[in-house]
């Protein structure tokens, strides 16, 4: 992505809802996000399900910390909820600036079939998700992805 040595972090975020999100609503999102996050540095997914947002976000720290507050003072959002966060050697996602994985297209089996991000906090281990969800939009080459050139 052309950042060299610079640090990397991540956060990984639920939130609900404050309203019906109908899927032109969460493309809008989607929409939005590539041209933002395209210049702040920024790579990730954003996933609605039963009413929930799912987002991950990676990037330089500081790009990232402004982006997670915008966010969490978003009307939009209720519960928001920091799942995880930290530093990462890696992009997962190196190459969206934000995708969208559709939730008709999730696997059956596995990590992604039991929506375990809808489980209370205390029960979610994010790596496995994230890693999940990184290997599944792989092999997906595009077709669950909306992304907006």
């Amino acid at each position: 992505r052309g950042f060299g040595a610079r640090e990397l972090s991540f956060v990984l975020y639920r939130s609900k809802a404050r309203t019906s999100a109908s899927p032109a609503d969460v493309s809008d999102i989607v929409t939005t996000s590539l041209h933002l996050n395209a210049r702040e540095g920024l790579t990730g997914f954003l996933h609605f399900d039963r009413g929930f947002l799912l987002q991950y976000l990676e990037g330089p720290p500081g790009p990232l910390a402004r982006k997670i507050a915008r966010i969490h003072k978003d009307r939009r959002h209720d519960e928001f909820t920091i799942l995880a966060d930290g530093d990462i050697d890696e992009w997962f996602f190196p190459d969206w600036d934000m995708g969208q994985i559709s939730k008709d297209l999730l696997p059956t089996d596995g990590p992604l079939a039991t929506h375990s991000w809808l489980l209370p906090v205390d029960s979610i281990d994010p790596l496995p998700l994230i890693e999940a969800f990184a290997a599944h939009a792989g092999r997906l080459q595009g077709a669950a992805i909306e992304q907006v050139d």
